[in-house]
């Protein structure tokens, strides 16, 4: 598909610069826009604007929706009102909405200004509706039948008003109060009989959607029924818009991309990669790193204390016993363990997350999660130490002939028992702390990097220190 690209736009490029203009009418339109869009980006900005000048305003329309946005603001700015209004007259209301919202407030205001009356109230329509809804992300560009309707009509009113149409077989059927009442299919129209009500042949059983219903709760809706479209009707059941599949692959996208950005502890930004300033990355960034370093203070003050508790008087016998202890043996294994907690961890909670997000676990089986996790980290463990065992005991032996005294082989004990409840512990609350978030109405993916680190880490730093004193209470007594 790239090389396809390319050589479309080394295409473009040519006819651009032999300004053969119908030449590259057909070529563009005899590709599909989003193709286009992708060729023109290797094009400058000013040779971009001019090939779009070059089209007719249907093609136009069409390749400027996929463009990048730094592109749309560069020709949004730079084309005249008249320009402007012909290029988003074919532009459903919806898809003009999405193009502004990632604009500077003079470009939108020039968008605003330029289209028509009824393309701007159709807009003002939407951005009233709280973002990450259904009614935010509804089109309002779509044809309403009446229930007194004929199919006869109904086919007369689609042809008429084909523009309004989206990408769509169904239709919704309103009553004279424009209360949402059925929804009919263009097949069932064409083979019905022409001369009887929508009334009596429209389906009566299908979902709808609230405008105040969150996006994701949409998008498990059409997973759910498996169906392209779904209407959305305001308190009263009104018909108010609609969505299609379209627009639910975009909140899918949107949606996954806002949890892996948690899931890493970033704050979510809707711009692409090269889109996001430096800044703007910084920003999103360095918050919760900044949190995750301050809340290390409590892994810092865990390993001082037991350090502390580790060391005796440094002119007794036992002080550089003691040394090699702590300093040669214990410090050295705790990347270990805090690597493999916060492994353990972040693949419970990652697997409980999805879980949550595709409603496959409820916050009440709470309990069936945890025992499912307990069972999982018991086996875990397991392989775990034993591999963890082998692995140190070829260290040792490598270094030297190191497992003579009792002080390796506590150090293997204590990192393989602290290691196997660390792990315990780090999946039981790696598995509960999003159960937790969701119960009390906060975004699962918040708690699974940052918190959980931060909780895993000092846990298991206690876990190793403790198990280590009991190893080598003798030596420091």
């Amino acid at each position: 598909m790239a090389e396809i690209n390319n050589d479309l736009s080394c295409e473009i490029k040519q006819l651009f610069i032999e300004h053969k203009i119908i030449d590259l009418r057909k070529l563009i339109s005899s590709h599909q826009p989003a193709d286009v869009s992708e060729a023109l980006s290797h094009l400058e900005k000013e040779e971009i604007l001019k090939v779009i000048r070059w089209l007719d305003t249907a093609t136009a329309a069409d390749v400027f929706s996929y463009l990048d946005n730094d592109i749309k603001e560069y020709i949004i700015n730079v084309f005249s009102s008249d320009e402007i209004e012909k290029i988003l007259e074919d532009v459903y209301a919806d898809d003009i909405v999405d193009v502004i919202e990632e604009m500077p407030a003079n470009i939108v205001a020039k968008i605003l200004k330029s289209v028509n009356s009824d393309t701007r109230e159709k807009i003002n329509k939407i951005l009233r509706y709280i973002e990450n809804t259904a009614g935010y992300i509804m089109s309002v560009n779509n044809l309403e039948l009446l229930i007194s309707d004929t199919p006869r009509d109904a086919l007369k009113k689609i042809r008429d008003n084909k523009e309004l149409i989206e990408e769509t077989d169904y239709f919704y059927v309103i009553d004279k109060y424009h209360h949402l009442a059925g929804m009919i299919s263009l097949r069932t129209l064409i083979f019905s009989k022409q001369d009887e009500n929508l009334e009596s042949i429209m389906e009566r059983n299908f979902k709808s959607v609230k405008t105040n219903t969150d996006q994701e709760e949409v998008l498990q809706i059409f997973k759910k029924y498996d169906i392209n479209v779904l209407p959305v009707v305001s308190e009263q059941n009104r018909l108010m818009g609609i969505i299609t599949v379209d627009d639910i692959i975009d909140v899918l996208e949107e949606e996954t991309t806002e949890d892996i950005h948690k899931l890493a502890g970033i704050t979510p930004t809707e711009k692409n990669y090269f889109e996001t300033s430096v800044f703007r990355m910084v920003k999103s960034r360095s918050g919760w790193l900044m949190f995750l370093m301050i809340s290390a203070t409590l892994s810092q003050i865990v390993i001082t204390c037991f350090t502390n508790l580790y060391n005796v008087d440094t002119s007794s016998d036992n002080s550089n016993i003691i040394n090699y202890i702590v300093n040669g043996l214990l410090i050295p294994m705790l990347p270990i363990i805090s690597g493999t907690s916060g492994n353990a961890g972040s693949q419970s909670s990652t697997t409980v997350i999805r879980a949550l997000s595709l409603r496959q676990v409820k916050t009440k089986e709470y309990g069936r999660v945890l025992y499912k996790e307990l069972r999982v980290s018991l086996i875990v463990g397991l392989i775990l130490i034993t591999v963890n065992f082998l692995r140190m005991v070829i260290i040792y032996l490598s270094i030297g002939d190191h497992l003579i005294d009792n002080y390796e082989w506590y150090a293997i004990a204590t990192l393989s028992i602290a290691l196997y409840l660390t792990v315990v512990i780090a999946k039981l609350v790696g598995s509960a702390l999003p159960i937790f978030a969701k119960a009390i109405k906060l975004d699962p993916a918040i708690m699974a990097a940052p918190l959980l680190t931060t909780i895993v880490d000092a846990l298991s730093t206690a876990i190793f220190f403790s198990v280590g004193l009991i190893f080598f209470y003798q030596y420091i007594s």
